[in-house]
């Protein structure tokens, strides 16, 4: 496992015990539970974040060593976007799920799917 991998793992537990221990801190008032959730309590939209995160970390790892660097910065800059416009615990979620994505073992015959919905996600969400 390279030391950015690594780091991204780190970045990931330590955003789920963060976001575990605000949670349990916080009972929600019986008002709070009946309205609408917002994105960051929404759990199809945590879900999906988690799925981009994985695929970006999948891309990192597909990569060749000089194209890492890239990937990972392009990784970070989508969770400063989801951390200003969802909230930390979505950010943390995306990032999680980055160093699962580049720390777990995977079918690596799946690189060019993963590389091309990252490209797509990119095209989307950074480069406007």
């Amino acid at each position: 496992m390279t030391s950015h991998a690594i780091r991204f793992l780190m970045l990931g537990l330590a955003g789920s015990i963060l976001a575990t221990s605000v949670e349990a801190q916080t009972s929600p008032t019986p008002a709070a539970q009946s309205a609408p959730s917002s994105p960051d309590t929404n759990e199809a939209f945590l879900t999906g974040l988690r799925r981009v995160g994985v695929m970006a970390g999948q891309v990192v790892e597909c990569s060749a060593d000089a194209d890492k660097q890239a990937h990972i910065a392009k990784a970070m800059s989508l969770a400063n976007e989801i951390a200003i416009h969802f909230g930390l615990k979505a950010a943390f979620n995306y990032v999680g799920a980055v160093g699962y994505g580049s720390g777990h073992p995977f079918d690596k015959a799946n690189c060019s799917q993963a590389i091309a919905g990252w490209k797509q996600i990119v095209a989307t969400y950074l480069n406007r």
